[in-house]
């Protein structure tokens, strides 16, 4: 953060600031939220037709909800508890657990957190040994015992893996269990997110449930925008350029030409276009993780329960390169993703991270599917039933969040009168983006001298 954080914002006219914030995701939403209630003056500007950003839902014309990846919404994130009704979401709860699929059969692994009935199966699960269950079981504990400003207020300065290691867990729990699962979560198959993200999100999912809406993740942001002024959230409307004076913004100018006017400058955009508004070097040095979601459909169950099915991979010299991370039937959680009659299955594979300037190579989608039908079909040779729909690619899902990662963000204050917010000076997360957005605003009302 730059020197001038603390420096007074004088507003130049006798009319109350106008903030203009770029981006209605949800660090853009919690940030004009907490502005309005405030009184203070503002406007959102959205390149697209819709709020969300990352977090949107796709209705297609058959009636099937197509996320933008697969996204969960945990009920344990405190800020998300804090800004949305999580019951006019019409929550629709995963069972806090997974399906271990393996060449010797299947087990379901549940959180006794959650499901106490199954401590005793738990503790019998075949896919890892009872130390390793033990071991885990005291360390989430641990987590669930500290605060969330305690694990994510600095880095660990070492990976989840190395973390893991050191632990004493890098057996067969981590191939059959913790690598899909948390890979999944950090977009990241090995597993190098620093280990304070792991310790948060363990905590989080240990004493959390995951949901999605009934109407898809979309739903999120459109609860959000639906709490503001219409007529302070400007749709279709993308900026081209940043006009500056005298070492500030004066005014954002819109693709069709047209030029804001504004005091104060919130960039609740992606990196890259943050990047490129600021005139600066298109590539900050952090990799990105890529992902594709496959979505396919059916018309019988594959399987039982609310669950994520797990591939197991194994570990060491046993361990097997699998393209799905993990998949699961949506509509065992959510009858509402798939017109009636019809199911939905989402299937997770990752790509190898990519510089913030370039992209992987892109390869031919029929060979590519071809593999992930394979794998999915060796765990139910009935899914060689269901039809493909669908592939949802991100080319910058989430930032690495490897050690280091903090250092290597954008400045969070590059000028007196701008600041950037959301997933590329935060954590990457859906509570972490709410709670960046509500940290801008309160730093902005500080500039302003606003009661608070």
């Amino acid at each position: 953060m730059s020197s001038n954080q603390g420096e007074s914002i004088t507003n130049p006219t006798k009319s109350p600031a106008k903030v203009i914030i770029v981006g209605a995701g949800l660090a853009g939403l919690a940030c004009a939220r907490r502005l309005q209630e405030a009184g203070v003056e503002w406007l959102m500007l959205e390149s697209e037709c819709i709020p969300g950003g990352r977090v949107r839902t796709q209705l297609t014309p058959e009636g099937y909800r197509i996320d933008q990846g697969f996204q969960v919404l945990l009920d344990s994130y405190p800020i998300a508890r804090r800004l949305l009704d999580l019951e006019e979401l019409k929550p629709r709860y995963f069972e806090s657990g997974a399906l271990l699929a393996g060449e010797e059969g299947w087990e379901r692994l549940l959180n006794p957190l959650h499901h106490p009935s199954w401590f005793l199966a738990a503790v019998a699960t075949k896919s890892f040994s009872l130390r390793e269950k033990i071991t885990l079981g005291l360390y989430a504990g641990s987590q669930i015992l500290r605060s969330d400003t305690s694990i994510l207020g600095r880095e660990a300065g070492l990976s989840t893996m190395e973390e893991l290691q050191r632990l004493g867990l890098d057996g067969s729990i981590t191939g059959n269990f913790l690598k899909p699962f948390f890979g999944g979560v950090f977009l990241d198959s090995s597993l190098g997110s620093d280990a304070s993200i792991f310790r948060y999100d363990l905590k989080k999912f240990a004493f959390g449930r995951a949901l999605l809406p009934a109407e898809g993740m979309g739903a999120i942001p459109k609860q959000l925008a639906s709490r503001l002024p219409s007529h302070r959230l400007r749709y279709g409307a993308k900026v081209e350029l940043l006009q500056r004076n005298k070492g500030r913004v004066s005014a954002v100018r819109l693709e069709n030409g047209e030029s804001i006017p504004c005091d104060l400058l919130i960039l609740a955009t992606d990196e890259r276009t943050s990047l490129r508004l600021l005139g600066a070097s298109n590539s900050t040095g952090r990799l990105w993780m890529e992902v594709s979601t496959l979505y396919f459909t059916g018309d019988n169950p594959l399987y039982e329960g609310r669950l994520l099915v797990l591939p197991e991979s194994g570990s060491g010299s046993l361990e097997k390169r699998r393209l799905v991370t993990h998949f699961t039937d949506l509509t065992n959680t959510v009858p509402e993703y798939a017109p009636k009659g019809k199911r939905l299955l989402s299937a997770t594979v990752l790509h190898p991270p990519l510089g913030s300037d370039g992209d992987n190579e892109i390869e031919d989608l029929e060979t590519f599917l071809s593999g992930v039908r394979a794998e999915i079909k060796a765990m139910l040779p009935s899914f060689a039933a269901w039809e493909f729909l669908q592939e949802v690619r991100i080319r910058q899902a989430l930032p690495s969040q490897a050690p280091g990662f903090m250092k290597s963000r954008p400045e969070r204050r590059p000028l007196p009168n701008l600041w950037l917010t959301g997933d590329q000076v935060a954590h990457a997360s859906i509570d972490s983006a709410l709670a960046s957005g509500l940290d801008t605003a309160e730093e902005v009302l500080n500039c302003l001298h606003l009661p608070f």
